[in-house]
């Protein structure tokens, strides 16, 4: 008994040739879109480092100052202070606004390959007018200022 086989000419090939393809294709937009995930994810940690550390430094700035001190100061800017931690650069003025307002802006720049993160921030303070009275009062209503 002869059997002929029907004229098969690779049909079920292009069908799995195409489907690799395709799998191939998603795989690669798959590990792309992972790879742009993870670079986000460390662009907005180093971000939220820079903002923890700019509202560290204003409030370590703002405990270190001395009323007495501020009280004599002349209008204008008191001090100015640089810290370096790492890869983070810390910077804090403290500018006297008023007879008893005080003005600190502290800005933290973190640089890294392909990444500069800068946050400032801002506080107003009170300076008490009792003289036993040695702590800087944060203006309680819009003390605090993220600028930019």
């Amino acid at each position: 008994m002869v059997t002929t086989m029907a004229n098969r000419r690779g049909f079920a090939l292009i069908v799995v040739l195409l489907l690799m393809a395709v799998g191939s294709a998603l795989m690669m937009g798959t590990m792309n879109d992972s790879v742009a995930e993870a670079e986000t994810a460390r662009i907005g940690t180093v971000r939220r480092r820079a903002l923890v550390g700019a509202e560290s430094q204003a409030l370590t700035t703002l405990a270190a100052l001395a009323p007495p001190a501020l009280r004599r100061a002349s209008l204008g800017t008191v001090t100015a202070t640089t810290r370096v931690t790492g890869d983070m650069t810390l910077i804090a003025t403290v500018e006297k606004v008023d007879t008893c307002v005080v003005w600190i802006v502290a800005t933290a720049t973190i640089r890294r390959p392909g990444i500069i993160a800068r946050h400032r921030v801002g506080i107003s303070a009170l300076i008490p007018h009792d003289t036993t009275d040695l702590l800087l009062h944060p203006v309680p209503e819009r003390g605090w200022a993220e600028l930019f």
